[in-house]
């Protein structure tokens, strides 16, 4: 085998390497960023795992799937009920929406 495949076959080890553990501390330094801004251990596992729960604020969701295509308010005496509107397959139409009441997650659809 000639001396330049061995050196080629070494910096694409040393490449691989270098990539798996900077995409390693990048996830780390992720975790710790969400740790210390919600506190909450499961809804940062789910947030990692780009999953929403009941419970989630609308921070937390917005850290999970990113900014809503749209988002409707409707303020009544008792509540404020939010709907965060994902996916957007056409003019008002919406692949997913998640329900919000009083900023924080109620529920989900996905059609």
């Amino acid at each position: 085998m000639p001396d330049w495949t061995l050196t080629v076959a070494l910096v694409v080890f040393g490449l691989c390497v270098a990539y798996f553990l900077v995409r390693a501390g990048i996830k780390k330094a992720r975790r710790a960023l969400l740790m210390k801004r919600h506190g909450n251990a499961e809804m940062v596992a789910a947030i990692m795992a780009g999953q929403i729960a009941q419970g989630m604020t609308a921070e937390m969701v917005m850290d999970t799937w990113g900014k809503p295509a749209d988002m409707d308010e409707t303020v009544m005496k008792t509540k404020t009920k939010q709907e965060m509107k994902y996916d957007q397959t056409g003019k008002n139409r919406f692949g997913t929406r998640v329900y919000l009441e009083n900023g924080v997650v109620v529920g989900w659809e996905t059609k």
